[in-house]
């Protein structure tokens, strides 16, 4: 008899079509509010029916402004020749956009966002060649966030040595490193400084010029005449000292080109309010743009082609998609933000030694939002506290265990605690030493672990440090 064998194969799988629509909406959560400025202006560039809005108006959709829609009118009439290959675009709904748990989006090949690296980055590049003490480095990372945004630095070393807790003759040293740093005169304390140092790169600096900055006052109040008269200088050559001060620059950085965006731009600010910190978005640099309905229902009541409605209709829809992308673009990063302040509130109140392990997966599952969402957020926003600006990330970090019960600390406050072992250090310990004082505190911690991450933190090791301690004698 013959045996008969019925077997039914059923595979169910759940699959996400990546739209363009969806593709562009992943890449508006990965990029910070400065990248996305520069991204929302090519966009408006393409699209007649966008306009971006200030911080003192209201998002909507309707907008009736006449000279609004005279300058979007002209702009779109000039679109209708040059777009003779445009196709309509479906309607994009983003309502559940993050909240996919397909594992499809962490293997997509992402586009690569090319863009000017910053002047705070090329600065920081330099800083990370220059220290190879990874506390010098620290500390010049830390000079850095008190830079004003023409590249002057307003406080005086002995305000650093306080406010950082860093002794004095060690700020100075840090600081004439960063004085010799690209832009010439970045660092600078005033405008003499940068002066001098200016001409002393064009070997200008000469007797009369010399005089004449230790007495810039005047130069602003007083004419050729009484300067002359006052300073002993001949007025011919006093005329030709002020054309060479004239054509110095009279900042370190150009503030229309070149701004220090990760410090004066974060994308997120916490602020303490009574006993509670209030967590927002940076609305100054948060970039918002309109769909001009109101323009667009008067265009659609007149006489076009055929081409010229469809190019319209593709671009009203791709508007009101951009809009709502935006709108939950911003509404994710601030949901994911509050949530890490949340569990890290004790950094906010004590500084590193506060911090506690967290994973990306924390935040996704209180959220209940992918993983990879918090990674894009995360690996490109920062944060300012009152406790200076950082990279999102910078609050992740794997759990290490403790001799106690508690939910273990994070790796970071173990590399702070080795920081400040070797630091306060008189006779140089070795790693199986600074292992033994961690547990003596309750940190179990073994020596293997110790020497990862003091090479992690560039630290040189103990016979080093001893031969460094014996140089320095």
């Amino acid at each position: 008899m013959a045996k008969i064998s019925l077997v039914q194969n059923i595979k169910q799988s759940q699959k996400m079509t990546l739209t363009p629509q969806l593709l562009k909406a992943i890449k508006l959560l990965e990029l910070n509010n400065i990248d996305l400025d520069n991204y929302l202006q090519q966009e408006i560039l393409d699209n007649p029916l966008l306009e971006k809005v200030g911080d003192d108006e209201i998002l909507k959709d309707n907008v009736n402004d006449t000279d609004k829609n005279l300058s979007s009118q002209n702009k779109l009439e000039s679109s209708f020749s040059h777009n003779e290959d445009s196709e309509g675009s479906p309607s994009f709904d983003t309502a559940n956009l993050y909240e996919s748990s397909s594992t499809s989006i962490d293997n997509i090949i992402e586009e690569t966002i090319e863009s000017k690296k910053s002047l705070y980055q090329i600065i920081t590049d330099q800083i990370n060649l220059s220290f190879q003490n990874k506390i010098d480095r620290l500390i010049a990372l830390s000079i850095l966030e008190f830079i004003e945004p023409n590249g002057y630095l307003k406080v005086s070393t002995k305000e650093l040595s306080i406010d950082l807790n860093i002794d004095l003759l060690r700020i100075e040293k840090i600081l004439n490193i960063l004085k010799s740093f690209e832009p010439l005169g970045i660092f600078s304390n005033d405008l003499e400084e940068f002066l001098t140092l200016q001409l002393n790169s064009q070997n200008l600096l000469d007797s009369d010029l010399k005089l004449l900055l230790k007495n810039l006052t005047i130069l602003a109040t007083e004419n050729i005449f009484s300067i002359s008269k006052k300073l002993k200088i001949d007025k011919e050559k006093l005329k030709d000292s002020l054309d060479v001060l004239k054509r110095c620059s009279p900042a370190p950085i150009d503030t229309d080109s070149d701004l220090i965006s990760h410090i004066y731009s974060p994308d997120i600010i916490v602020e303490k309010d009574k006993n509670e910190w209030i967590v927002s978005l940076n609305e100054e640099t948060l970039p918002k743009v309109i769909v001009l309905t109101g323009y667009w229902e008067e265009l659609s009541r007149k006489k076009l082609t055929k081409e010229d409605k469809k190019y319209l209709s593709a671009n009203f829809l791709a508007g009101k998609g951009l809009v709502k992308a935006l709108e939950q673009r911003a509404s994710t990063i601030l949901k994911v933000a509050k949530e890490i302040i949340k569990k890290q509130k004790k950094f906010l109140d004590d500084g590193v030694m506060g911090l506690r392990p967290l994973k990306l997966k924390d935040i996704a599952e209180e959220l209940d939002i992918h993983e990879s969402t918090v990674s894009r957020i995360t690996n490109s926003k920062t944060i300012y506290t009152p406790r200076g600006t950082y990279d999102l990330k910078f609050f992740f970090s794997k759990s290490l265990n403790t001799l106690s019960n508690d939910d273990g600390l994070s790796s970071k406050v173990v590399k702070e605690k080795i920081i400040q072992l070797i630091n306060n250090e008189e006779k140089v310990l070795s790693d199986n030493k600074l292992s033994t004082l961690l547990k003596e505190e309750g940190i179990n911690v073994a020596r293997r672990t110790v020497t990862k991450y003091r090479e992690e933190m560039t630290l040189p090791p103990s016979h080093q440090r001893k031969r460094l301690k014996q140089l320095a004698v």
